[in-house]
């Protein structure tokens, strides 16, 4: 074997080398960037939404015990 008929070996197999490299790429890529999604814990707006009025019912209750501890503690 000489080195010119390895290199166009080489050659001649270079396209499917390049799309096996960029198949097993797009694979990796998305691999790590699924877990990165899986790690940031990320929620839906539609539960920010629920513990926002969770928080709000929370609040308004806490004022109503206060203003009932005023009128108890004012007798």
């Amino acid at each position: 074997m000489n080195k010119e008929f390895q290199f166009s070996e080489i050659l001649k197999d270079l396209p499917e080398l390049a799309e096996s490299a960029s198949e097993e790429m797009r694979s990796l890529l998305k691999t790590a960037m699924l877990r990165m999604l899986q790690d940031m814990d990320l929620v839906y707006q539609e539960e920010i939404d629920t513990l926002k009025q969770m928080l709000i019912r929370t609040e308004q209750r806490v004022q109503q015990l206060e203003a009932a501890l005023d009128k108890v503690e004012a007798n």
